[in-house]
């Protein structure tokens, strides 16, 4: 289960569609359904990972894509189109990239963060 920075714990509840951030404490800080992204298909979260800047990024592997959150549970954006099929495995790491497992024995690398 990933931990942000805050102690938030992220886990994903792929029976009930959903993903569920709890604080220290085990409340409930927010849920996220996948709606904000308007996907073809149902959301189903899997792995999930926070980076440094306590986004939260989960795979959707229904939809072939990733979601990404801000610590507070606002949708920030979904990374799609680059060839992500069924991602499976997440991980990121210290230089900003996520590293995506995908089902068919394939990982993806790919550069979430903008630069400025």
């Amino acid at each position: 289960m990933p931990e942000n920075n805050n102690g938030d714990v992220c886990v994903s509840d792929p029976n009930a569609y959903t993903v569920v951030v709890v604080d220290k404490t085990g409340t409930v800080r927010f849920r996220y359904d996948g709606r904000p992204a308007r996907r073809m298909k149902k959301f189903y979260p899997r792995d999930i990972v926070a980076d440094a800047f306590n986004q939260i990024i989960f795979t959707d592997c229904n939809n072939d894509c990733l979601h990404i959150l801000d610590q507070n549970g606002q949708f920030l954006r979904c990374v799609s189109g680059c060839g992500l099929e069924k991602p499976v495995g997440l991980s990121v790491d210290s230089e900003g990239r996520l590293w995506v497992g995908c089902d068919r024995v394939e990982i993806k690398v790919i550069k979430y963060l903008e630069q400025s």
